[in-house]
């Protein structure tokens, strides 16, 4: 029994042994092209009217990988690289609207064609036995690229012109009149996106026609036949300049081996021209399996009855079309994308195996992001499988003292680590912590801090599936819907805290509806919208004169649901509305104000007595809220 004891003790320590692991995609780390070295990652995208998967890290390369060593950013196109060939992929499209001389297949395989380099194939509007009259005028050529794109020229061609094709020796049936036009959007007059003419030439006599375009973005590209002439085209070439407008880089399905607490997400960005015309932002997902995607086969039974089953993304696409259910993502063992901020803990789900992280980029033509590094710390195993936390009461009036009573409870499923620190947000410094229990037993604790914003208290460590912690606070609310959020900690291992999940952690008695078990606290439903709450003067009458009796003015005022700091600014106006003196102006947050006047105004002279109103003014960011009152100012 002692030996097992000791083997148990061991593995144990082998567990806690575990430092800190660093995992680092891009500078310092793994290759940004290898998304991470891990699985492969799935991701729904949209192809028409079905969903597709795809497993690359940069759907429709629009990443750019060699711009800057190390670094990526929106693809950067080369100004002497054709992308036509881009509107190949699943967001564009090249179409002619009005190309009813032969069948839609055949014009399709043309267009693709016209675009991907091939010179046999070429655009056709010439007579057939079937369609004599091949009257070209008004014939459209539509590239949309599904996305804006920058460009900066734009050449056309038959075959054989560019290109020596012997045979199909079609150099002279080049357009003869063209137009061509552009849109950064899908045309739309009435939405104000109208087409905008780069050139017109009715009297084309150049086969090889190249055309500037001023650099800017476009989504359509349209060129269009003003000329009964018959002709065709063998390449629309479209050459791009600047970044990409928009761009998304996935990692993939980064396996950690087991569950595990994750910590602050880190990366390194820099701004490429005007940091205000561009903006990369990070989102994650945690996932229990390595199949994000639900793939799903879909039949009758024997008896004609419908089903549908769950198969592996290899069965599934061995499937006949008819017989794949749509697919969708796994909502069970995946979650939703929540964003990070930078160095900021993750919101998503766990502990948990894996995790996801997407990168999206946006910007102008020549503004855009680089991103050298992502960065996350993770411990293994975690700090616990569920620390679910709630508050109670959950209703409190705004202004009030209140008490509340505070729970957090454990749960692993296998080896945790444990915690014996919890921080706890806050939107005023707390009055009293006090009966800290851990299952029922009052245990020592120390308040380590106790600011405006978060509170910590440190304890015995607690690491036994199941177990309680509870403890009471006192303080005032101030805002609607004060959430006292919280991370617990391990002290070995600081860097890496765990949320706390909002949730149903104990029973406070007949009032605590489970179903509304969390960590905000509301404020009454009258109350919600002021932004200024009590408002006393110590007195309606000032008397400067230096005999200690209301010589000062003495203003306390509550600020309500303030989330920053604010202007807040205390005017005083004689009887004809004439602004006499700015008592105070200055950017307060949220809670008790106090500030004091002596009577004297800008140039250090006391002010004329008289009757004055004033008028306290918190601008905020939508709407500006005003209280007044009177004041005697008597010597």
């Amino acid at each position: 029994m002692y030996a097992v004891a000791l083997l148990v003790a061991g593995l144990a320590g082998g567990l806690w042994a575990q430092p800190v692991e660093t995992f680092t995609l891009g500078l310092g780390g793994r290759p940004w092209q290898g998304g991470g070295d891990s699985v492969d990652p799935e991701v729904l995208l949209r192809n028409g009217a079905r969903m597709v998967v795809d497993t690359t890290n940069t759907p429709e390369d629009a990443i750019d990988f060699t711009q800057r060593r190390g670094w990526i950013s929106p693809l950067f196109f080369d100004p002497e690289e054709n992308i036509a060939s881009r509107v190949l992929l699943e967001r564009g499209r090249i179409s002619s609207p009005n190309s009813l001389h032969v069948s839609r297949t055949i014009v399709n395989k043309w267009l693709e064609g016209t675009v991907n380099g091939d010179h046999e194939v070429a655009y056709q509007r010439k007579p057939t036995a079937i369609f004599p009259n091949a009257n070209a005028n008004g014939i459209l050529i539509v590239l949309d690229f599904g996305v804006s794109i920058g460009i900066h020229r734009v050449r056309f061609y038959p075959r054989d012109a560019l290109v020596a094709t012997p045979s199909a020796p079609f150099q002279d049936d080049f357009m003869r009149g063209y137009e061509l036009w552009i849109n950064e959007r899908e045309t739309n007059t009435a939405q104000n996106a109208p087409d905008f003419l780069i050139a017109r030439e009715p009297s084309n006599e150049e086969a090889i026609v190249d055309l500037a375009v001023p650099p800017q973005y476009v989504r359509l590209v349209k060129l269009r036949s003003i000329v009964t002439t018959p002709f065709e085209v063998d390449e629309v070439e479209v050459y791009g300049t600047g970044y990409l407008s928009e761009a998304v880089y996935y990692t993939d399905l980064i396996d950690l081996g087991d569950r595990a607490t994750v910590g602050r997400v880190r990366w390194l960005q820099q701004a490429v021209g005007e940091q205000v015309f561009s903006n990369v932002s990070l989102r994650v997902r945690s996932g229990n399996d390595d199949t994000p995607v639900l793939y799903r086969r879909e039949g009758k039974g024997e008896f004609g009855d419908p089903f549908i089953i769950e198969v592996t993304g290899e069965k599934y696409h061995q499937l006949e079309r008819f017989e794949q259910a749509p697919l969708i993502d796994d909502e069970e063992n995946w979650s939703q994308w929540k964003s990070v901020e930078n160095d900021a803990l993750v919101t998503a789900p766990g502990p948990r195996r894996y995790v996801q992280f997407r990168l999206d980029f946006s910007g102008r033509i020549f503004d855009a992001r680089e991103v050298a590094r992502l960065q996350f710390d993770y411990l293994q195993p975690p700090i616990a499988d569920t620390l679910r936390a709630e508050v109670f009461p959950r209703l409190a009036e705004a202004e009030k003292p209140a008490t509340f009573r505070y729970a957090v409870r454990l749960k692993s499923t296998g080896p945790v680590r444990g915690y014996d620190r919890l921080e706890i947000d806050t939107n005023i410094r707390v009055s009293n912590i006090r009966g800290l229990r851990v299952n029922g037993q009052s245990v020592d604790f120390t308040v380590v801090e106790n600011e405006p914003e978060y509170f910590i208290v440190d304890f015995p460590l607690i690491d036994g599936n199941d177990d309680l912690l509870e403890f009471t606070f006192d303080l005032p609310i101030f805002r609607f819907g004060s959430t006292f959020s919280g991370r617990a900690f391990n002290r070995l291992w600081p860097e890496v805290p765990q949320i706390l999940e909002p949730g149903n952690a104990v029973s406070f008695g007949p009032e605590d509806i489970v179903e509304l078990s969390g960590l905000s606290v509301a404020i009454p439903r009258a109350q919600v919208g002021t932004l200024v709450g009590d408002i006393v003067l110590s007195s309606r009458l000032l008397t400067p004169n230096g005999d200690g009796i209301n010589d000062e003015l003495e203003i306390f005022f509550n600020l309500l649901q303030l989330t920053l700091p604010t202007p807040v600014i205390f005017d005083l106006y004689d009887l004809a509305g004439r602004k006499v003196y700015t008592v105070f102006g200055e950017d307060h947050r949220l809670g008790p104000a106090t500030h004091r006047w002596d009577g004297r105004v800008a140039d250090g002279q006391r002010v004329l007595p008289g009757l004055y109103v004033w008028v306290l003014r918190v601008e905020a960011d939508s709407f500006e809220e005003r209280h007044s009152g009177t004041i005697a100012v008597v010597y």
